[in-house]
């Protein structure tokens, strides 16, 4: 249930509406952010307490970022919905620097379904992106149909270039797929990367099995690891929830690529975000005070510790310049009067060098009986995100229920996701309303698209992984 649709059940909310509209509509949503408080220095980390505060900055050697509460106040006598939401940006100035070697595996399905053109643009796009790798970088080749072959183990690009384009050449396309015995063996060829280079896996596949649960486990394995896993769909045959899943949990992107071009394009974004990464391994841990419980987290791993008081959120590797966002669910039940405060700790690995941490500390919650305290308390920006990410979620549900032929379900969740999208923007900052305009008229074009294309033609097909490939990204990037 979305927090806007159970917030407007609240029956106290409902009885202080007719007053607070009268505020909201003089003077536009009140956020209760107030000024920064003082900075202090720990562990060569800044730590930034804003006391009584929606939110709070931290930085470090590297990285920077920022932990928001949807609101400051929330109405005792009752558990209440409140998000969390929890920013990191690698900075951008690390571009400058030399960048780290790289050790990148490639696992290609090779099966019969990618006989003809697929194979053909699959292997110039790899070879593309072979010659683009610099002589010190190294790389491991996986083909793969019913059983996978490692074609290349990892070497330096420029010890092997000329050889094993050649051997990439000559594949040819049979046989059946069995991708996560693949997937494993392109993990296993970066066992002997050494220290201080940026690893990556790309998978690349048309097709599907039954071995899904296998390779997100193989996938959040590598994550864990320090490895980044990738995944592009090829065509319009090919599961959709299974690659996407396989890109989540290993933190990395998933796409969907019809063409050759579309490959090569892809295949180059890989590399230039493995080739630009400053940020490995990044987590966060948040202490829960007394009365807040854990919901669910959207844009990274999370893992309850300590009795669910504190979270842990995996949140993987970050370019430069890259910002990854995590939207923390909450419950919250909390007495009038009542103070609660949130604090926390962020820890990553900078590329090439030692690790950094940095923490925050100072935000808070109160419990009141004051319906328009809890409106006045309201971050616009972090209720616009939460919004923007749950109906995210949904959408990916949308195209999955169209594929399975379900179009009335479909219909129904966009309907809903497109309300609400505009119910939130009517209340959000400028630049947070119209990310969410965005988001609603792409919905509205997938719903006209949906209803004009059968589930199975190319056209429906086409938008549903388009739809499955935009939202995922959604949850853990602003794309919109």
């Amino acid at each position: 249930m979305s927090f806007l649709r159970t917030w407007f059940r609240t029956p106290r909310v409902r009885r202080g509406l007719a007053a607070s509209a009268i505020i909201l509509s003089a003077g536009g949503l009140v956020l209760a952010r107030t000024p920064a408080g003082a900075q202090t220095t720990l562990g060569g980390s800044t730590l930034l307490v804003a006391a009584g505060s929606n939110s709070a900055t931290f930085s470090g050697r590297g990285a920077h970022g920022s932990f928001s509460l949807s609101h400051g106040s929330v109405l005792a006598g009752a558990e209440q919905p409140v998000f969390a939401e929890l920013d990191l940006r690698a900075d951008a100035a690390d571009r400058a620097r030399e960048r780290a070697p790289l050790s990148i595996a490639v696992v290609l399905d090779t099966s019969g379904s990618m006989s003809g053109e697929k194979i053909i643009q699959a292997k110039e796009a790899v070879i593309a992106l072979i010659r683009d790798l610099r002589d010190d970088d190294e790389i491991a080749f996986v083909r793969y149909a019913g059983d996978s072959e490692l074609v290349q183990p990892l070497a330096r690009a420029g010890a092997v270039r000329s050889s094993l384009i050649g051997r990439v050449q000559a594949i040819e396309a049979s046989g059946g797929t069995s991708i996560a015995p693949a997937l494993a063996q392109g993990l296993r060829a970066l066992d002997d990367a050494g220290r201080g280079r940026v690893k990556r896996v790309v998978l690349a596949s048309d097709g599907l099995d039954g071995t899904r649960a296998q390779s997100e486990a193989i996938a959040r394995q590598s994550a864990g690891r320090g490895v980044t896993v990738s995944s592009m769909g090829i065509g319009l045959d090919f599961d959709e929830s299974y690659m996407g899943s396989v890109a989540k949990a290993g933190h990395g992107n998933f796409a969907f690529v019809k063409d050759g071009a579309a490959l090569t394009a892809f295949l180059q974004r890989e590399l230039v975000e493995t080739a630009t990464t400053t940020i490995e391994a990044a987590t966060a841990r948040i202490t829960l005070p007394v009365g807040v419980r854990f919901v669910r987290a959207i844009g990274a791993d999370a893992r309850p510790i300590e009795g669910g008081r504190e979270i842990e959120l995996s949140l993987g590797s970050l370019f430069a310049g890259d910002e990854r966002r995590v939207i923390v669910e909450l419950a919250a039940s909390i007495g009038a009067g009542d103070l609660r405060a949130f604090e926390g700790t962020v820890a990553w690995s900078n590329v090439g060098g030692d690790g950094s941490q940095a923490r925050f500390a100072g935000v808070s919650l109160q419990g009141t009986t004051d319906v328009l305290a809890v409106n006045a308390s309201r971050d616009g920006n972090v209720l616009a995100h939460a919004t923007s990410a749950l109906a995210s979620i949904r959408q990916i549900e949308a195209a999955q229920a169209y594929a399975q032929g379900d179009t009335g379900r479909a219909q129904a969740i966009i309907d809903r996701n497109v309300a609400e999208l505009a119910a939130a923007a009517t209340a959000a900052p400028a630049a947070a309303a119209t990310s969410l305009q965005n988001q609603a008229a792409e919905f509205e074009q997938t719903r006209k698209t949906f209803a004009a294309a059968p589930p199975k033609s190319a056209a429906g097909n086409a938008a549903a992984k388009r739809a499955v490939e935009r939202n995922m990204s959604n949850e853990a990037r602003s794309v919109f």
